[in-house]
């Protein structure tokens, strides 16, 4: 090889060395961008979080039946932590699920647990929610003040409620109203899912059964029609310090059924004694489900609830408190002599 040749290839070999360290560079520079990028990530995924379990903000969904009660749980948990902000939608029991599943909200506040569905729905999230009973309520049944038959076993109104009597006369000889509107909240609502499945076992709602909006609509459509009977959250009507609640049980009466033993002729309420000693045939538990998996905000408030203030709350709205005894005085009458 001749000296020239020699310049020429040793030429070419360093133009090679000088492209690939280079290259070498712009890869070192890349790669430690990536790592700084991955280190960024890594401490934007740790802080991403800015509530506590007192304070920050956190959306939650409640069944629209649960209104009263929860309204003052928050109310109360809000006043009682200044930096932490509840969002609430109340709505029907199917959006609520539907919310929490989709990550919409971190809480929900409903009338029963997971079923098997919403279960495997969050096992595909790798999501294993908490589930904490707070309360025992019941559904309520309410006639307007003109209708005389407040007062029905608990057989007779599963038939009024399934179609088999759809005359006040066919439920009551004495009764000479017509035919019966039973009224409810709406269809996704607990309220008519508990009646299907719970108590009359049927897929499908009679055809004299209609949905309006939200529970105090269903009080203002029974006040306003005689042959109505109208089914709703107990809440609505169990806090007897709620001055609304008071008003709604002027408008309307609440009928008294017997215990599931249909030989029993002693009719019962839906009100705090009758639901602690299960006298009351149509009770249902209420549950928080947090999806949170950690200390925030959402914790925190389903921590408060299940508490002793928050359960004391429960117990004020006229629901059996899941952790707190009630305190049962029993009154007997004596003739005066």
């Amino acid at each position: 090889m001749g000296l020239i040749e020699v310049i020429e290839h040793t030429k070419r070999i360093l133009s090679i060395m000088k492209k690939k360290m280079k290259n070498f560079k712009i890869s070192l520079l890349l790669g430690g961008a990536i790592v700084i990028m991955l280190i960024s990530s890594c401490k934007n995924t740790a802080t991403q979080y800015t509530d506590t379990p007192t304070s920050g903000t956190v959306k939650i969904a409640v069944d629209e039946t649960l209104f009263p009660v929860m309204d003052s749980e928050i109310y109360t948990f809000m006043a009682s932590y200044k930096d932490a902000k509840i969002i609430v939608v109340y709505e029907p029991e199917a959006d609520v699920f539907r919310d929490l599943i989709n990550d919409s909200v971190k809480l929900a506040v409903v009338a029963r647990e997971l079923n098997e569905n919403e279960k495997a729905a969050f096992k595909k999230q790798t999501i294993e929610p908490m589930t904490t009973k707070i309360a025992t309520d019941a559904i309520a049944f309410i006639v307007n003040n003109e209708n005389i038959s407040n007062e029905l076993t608990f057989p007779r109104m599963k038939d009024i409620i399934s179609g088999k009597i759809k005359t006040w006369k066919n439920a009551d000889s004495k009764n000479e109203l017509r035919d019966i509107k039973i009224v409810f909240d709406n269809n996704g609502s607990s309220t008519s899912r508990y009646i299907k499945d719970s108590i009359v076992g049927i897929n499908k709602l009679p055809d004299n059964w209609f949905a309006l909006k939200k529970n105090s609509e269903v009080v203002d459509y029974v006040a306003q029609n005689k042959n109505a009977l109208g089914i709703i959250g107990v809440s609505w009507i169990s806090n007897r310090h709620d001055t609304l609640e008071n008003s709604f049980k002027q408008k309307v009466k609440v009928v008294g059924l017997t215990s599931n033993d249909a030989s029993d002729r002693e009719y019962y309420q839906p009100y705090q004694a009758y639901i602690a000693l299960k006298n009351y045939p149509v009770c249902r538990s209420i549950y928080i489900v947090n999806r949170e998996a950690r200390s925030g905000l959402g914790t925190g408030f389903s921590g408060y609830v299940a508490g002793e203030s928050g359960q004391i709350i429960v117990k004020k709205s006229g629901l059996m408190p899941a952790t707190q005894s009630v305190r049962l005085v029993h009154l007997q009458s004596q003739k005066i002599q």
